[in-house]
């Protein structure tokens, strides 16, 4: 598998009667889609208003390289809907969008998301689709683009080899099965979480609740117990003294003490490095002299000293316990051949790869079997070679290790293992010092107490793969994260900080900094991310313009707060999307026309409809602050799932006083005095003239600030006391220094 993602990076658009103008990725929700996406900005060129009916031969050269494109519904509903289309004549970015999505799903990552909008040039489209991975998308996009070009000039177009690089870019970027499932499980409970490499490390939870992980390394995982797991010997000897049963095992640099020690207990031994993993330049089965001699200089190449262990040949277990207890096992088989006295070695290892469920990299229920030096090995300890035809009913195995990752089988075991092996098992793990541990049990049957078969614990291993428990080869799934996450995060613990989030055209900057001070006034220890700065404490890490994605996931990574607040620009949310996948507050102030004509924005609609995200991104038990005053902010309300808050400068302003009959939370101006009314109950909290903020004269838009942060503290539930007390003392220019 190739390893250098700069090939995929570098893949090159041909050059053809279509033309891209820009290749766009969005992080978060944005204006054109509530998740992740792709865009391309095509320039269809000559084939503006050109529709595939009209272009001959195209659609049946399409489906012939990718006749799979039957299975999307389209605007139809149905499998063969899109076929339809183009059967009946669509334009050529629509058709961009459906492949660059069928190549990731034929890649293994089924998306299913895409959509294609004209902009405000004649014949330029923004072709958008979902991803997985931001490097897979957009290397599909560029496929796409290329193949659609292909046709058009009649050139051939290797798919095959672009599902290929696609499935390799999949195993090196995406998630490992155990990070993956960990994530699918963080996201059914609400727990946000943050990808912060290009490999397994994650974290989740924000603010100074959040936890890492690093696949099943957690950041509450003992590092000394994972050195210890690590240490096949030093383990091995903590637990014997502990009374586990181990096989006899001895720790050496010299090969002849290998010899003695095999010749004294009179049984075939193990030898493999002190510390490896996945069974690393290990040997098994071994008795003369001469295979211990090449065995002792196979381990040698990873480690200085060696273990030599006494070989035990039964069925080999994995039992998996979390938090100290027993969560799932399974039995584990190395991949194997059977011969038929016709093929050879590498044809029967063909049809074993040949199986459907058998996949490349770890993502599948199989991986397929690689032929490595380890496969080479016992190869040549048994005298065969790739060509030899594997004699009638022999079976070979293909690697030392069960392990799913180099094609193992395994069987979930769970419901059958003996309690008292579940008592060793977690013994074990508690021995060693580990969260989270996968403990290797060889025994004849583990229904029954490994004591009374001559069974043995032969590893205790530090981030087990979940994935033999949650993708089985055979038996029942088992959902292993969630346990893992019950120790992460126990009942009633709390996983995030609360996020509040601020978008409009006039007062964003002040209505943050004002909820900043009222916070930390009630005790919080804010992040805060404005056009001026970063704030941390409130003390300023950074200053400038700090709206964009990247600044709000600075401070929701941030280990020391516990409230966040985020100014979100237009800019943000039409380049990159937000950084954050729902808020706990969103507040909407107002609307002006400053960004129509940027980003395809041709209407001020469209403007209120790309900043409304921040009001619709929020979390179901949230609160969604509205400026009733503008229709266009309003309009908003029809698409929430949180709870809206209304907010007027007018007391007879009707949906104010709607929402206000019906129950819901508003505050609005009447008499000049602050009036608040919540679950039917309505009071006067503040006159305006209390209000230090009302007399600045340097402060535009002052009213709606006033009344959103109101807004917002009240859905916090601040005392109305305390709400007072902060509007009374809070000014521009006794807080920034303004004049």
């Amino acid at each position: 598998m190739k390893s250098n993602l700069e090939i995929y990076n570098q893949y090159r658009l041909i050059d053809g009667p279509l033309k891209v103008r820009k290749i766009q990725v969005y992080h978060g929700a944005n204006y054109f889609s509530g998740g992740p996406i792709i865009l391309f900005r095509m320039d269809l060129g000559e084939y503006d208003e050109v529709f595939t009916n009209q272009i001959e031969g195209f659609s049946d050269n399409l489906i012939k390289i990718i006749p799979s494109l039957y299975q999307h519904h389209c605007s139809v509903g149905k499998p063969g809907g899109f076929l339809k289309r183009l059967k009946e004549g669509t334009l050529l970015g629509h058709v961009t969008e459906h492949i660059a999505i069928e190549l990731q799903t034929l890649a293994g990552m089924d998306v299913a998301y895409g959509k294609t909008r004209s902009t405000l040039e004649q014949g330029v489209y923004n072709v958008i689709f979902r991803y997985f991975d931001e490097i897979a998308g957009v290397y599909a996009g560029k496929a796409a683009f290329n193949l659609v070009n292909s046709i058009l000039l009649n050139k051939p177009f290797n798919v095959f080899e672009v599902i290929e690089s696609l499935i390799n870019i999949r195993e090196l970027r995406m998630f490992g099965p155990s990070t993956q499932a960990i994530i699918d499980e963080a996201k059914i409970r609400g727990i946000p979480y943050f990808r912060m490499d290009a490999f397994n490390l994650v974290q989740l939870g924000t603010g100074k609740y959040h936890k890492n992980i690093r696949a099943t390394i957690t950041s509450d995982t003992n590092l000394i117990a994972v050195e210890t797991a690590d240490n096949n010997y030093l383990s091995n000897r903590m637990l014997n003294e502990a009374g586990i049963q181990v096989p006899e095992t001895i720790k050496t640099d010299n090969v002849e003490e290998i010899i003695s020690f095999q010749k004294r207990i009179n049984n075939s031994i193990v030898i493999k490095p002190v510390e490896g993993y996945l069974r690393k330049n290990t040997t098994i089965n071994i008795e003369t002299p001469e295979d211990i001699k090449e065995a002792f200089q196979y381990a040698k190449e990873c480690d200085d000293y060696v273990v030599a262990q006494q070989y035990v040949k039964d069925n080999f277990f994995r039992l998996l316990v979390i938090d100290n207890k027993f969560i799932a096992a399974g039995r584990l088989e190395p991949p194997k051949i059977t011969g038929n006295g016709g093929k050879t070695i590498n044809e029967l290892i063909e049809e074993l790869n040949s199986n459907p469920e058998r996949e490349f990299g770890d993502k599948g229920k199989l991986s397929k079997v690689e032929i490595d030096a380890e496969t080479e090995r016992i190869l040549n300890k048994k005298g065969y070679e790739l060509n030899s035809v594997l004699p009638k009913g022999e079976n070979l195995f293909l690697k030392n290790s069960g392990n799913p990752k180099k094609g193992g089988f395994s069987t979930d075991v769970t419901d059958e293992v003996h309690s008292f092996n579940i008592f060793i098992a977690e013994r074990a793990a508690k021995i060693i010092g580990l969260n989270v541990a996968g403990i290797d049990i060889i025994t004849k049957e583990i229904n029954k107490p490994i004591t009374d078969q001559g069974g043995v614990v032969v590893e205790v291993n530090a981030a087990p793969d979940f994935r033999m428990h949650i993708n089985p080869a055979m038996g029942e799934s088992r959902n292993v994260a969630a346990p893992l996450l019950d120790m992460l995060f126990p009942a009633g613990a709390k996983t995030r900080v609360p996020l509040i989030s601020i978008t409009g055209t006039v007062g964003k900057t002040i209505t943050a900094h004002f909820l900043d001070y009222c916070l930390k006034k009630e005790g919080y220890k804010t992040g805060l991310t404005t056009s001026n700065g970063i704030y941390i404490g409130g003390k300023c890490l950074k200053k400038g313009n700090m709206t964009f994605p990247e600044h709000a996931q600075l401070v929701l990574k941030d280990p020391t707060i516990d409230c966040a607040i985020v100014e979100t620009s237009c800019e943000g949310i039409l380049q990159k999307g937000l950084g954050y996948e729902y808020a706990d507050v969103g507040i909407f102030l107002n609307i002006g026309e400053e960004h129509i004509g940027e980003n395809d924005i041709r209407y001020i609609e469209d403007l209120a409809y790309a900043k409304s995200v921040v009001a619709e991104q929020v979390y179901e038990d949230g609160f969604s602050v509205l400026n009733a005053d503008d229709p266009l902010v309003l309009d908003t309300e029809k698409r929430l799932f949180s709870q809206p808050v209304l907010f007027s400068k007018q007391a007879d302003n009707k949906a104010v006083t709607k929402y206000m009959n019906e129950g819901g939370q508003t505050v609005f101006i009447k008499d000049n005095k602050l009036v608040i009314s919540k679950s039917g109950k309505t009071q006067d909290l503040i006159s305006l003239q209390e209000v230090a903020l009302f007399d600045e004269n340097n402060v535009e838009n002052k009213p709606d600030i006033i009344l959103a942060t109101v807004s917002t503290l009240l859905a916090f539930g601040i005392s109305t006391d305390n709400i007072r007390q902060y509007l009374s003392e809070f000014s521009i220019k006794s807080f920034f220094g303004l004049k």
